[in-house]
């Protein structure tokens, strides 16, 4: 999770005020070029920090309803993808694999 101005109709955004991860972003957003090895590594990391946020819930779904790359509250982008929440280009998603549920979703 990370502060963003993704979405203002969200009035009440004081819940990432609470966040455990607040400040630690490079946890929850690839780098360029990151390899699939060190993307799972901070991942992990990432996901500690959710498993014990009192707002991993809102953080969820704020970035599942406001589609947004990254880690948001213990879910990858990949996770979203699964659970039928799109992204522009799934980072972690086999092309094919996109395409479908894309094609599926039509």
């Amino acid at each position: 999770m990370a502060t963003t101005d993704v979405n203002h109709s969200d009035t009440q955004l004081d819940w990432q005020e609470r966040a455990v991860c607040k400040g630690q972003t490079q946890l929850f957003f690839a780098r360029k070029a990151e390899r699939p090895e060190a993307r799972a590594r901070r991942e992990k990391k990432a996901g500690r920090l959710c498993s014990v946020c009192p707002v991993q819930t809102e953080c969820r779904e704020y970035g599942r309803r406001n589609h947004l790359y990254g880690f948001w509250g213990g879910e990858s982008e990949e996770e979203r993808h699964r659970a039928g929440y799109s992204l522009t280009a799934p980072i972690g998603v086999p092309r094919g694999l996109a395409d479908r549920s894309e094609a599926a979703a039509s």
